[in-house]
């Protein structure tokens, strides 16, 4: 980790080609909103598998573990969790969970399903 930034993160940033001086002042716990913008994009160019697979599979799957290390991060996964709610319908995520193995499959049931009632849950 440089700069308490999970290393993950700073070399997304820096393979952009950010300088260190804007790395430094980016608010990496916010990155899941553009995150669930470019899923948007997938979804509509690349279909519903590849947008859950970007979005669950690897970006909530990684935010959640630096949430664990990270305050402001695990301040920002309830809101997270809420918007992967807004990109996919409830048949999408069953769907796609349904197919992973079950170890992973628990890990994103626990990150999908925590603290949601199925009243609250939005229906498309």
């Amino acid at each position: 980790m440089i700069w308490g930034l999970p290393a993950v993160l700073l070399g997304c940033a820096l393979c952009l080609g950010v300088s260190s001086d804007i790395v430094t002042g980016m608010k990496f716990h916010k990155i899941w909103l553009q995150q669930c913008r470019a899923t948007r994009r997938i979804k509509k160019r690349f279909g519903v598998e590849s947008a859950l697979n970007y979005l669950l599979g690897e970006k909530l799957l990684n935010f959640a573990e630096t949430a664990d290390q990270h305050p402001e991060f695990a301040a920002e996964l309830p809101r997270f969790q809420t918007a992967v709610w807004n990109v996919f319908n409830p048949y999408e995520l069953a769907g796609y969970l349904s197919t992973l193995k079950p170890s992973r499959r628990k890990k994103l049931q626990k990150l999908l399903y925590v603290n949601r009632s199925s009243s609250s849950h939005r229906a498309t």
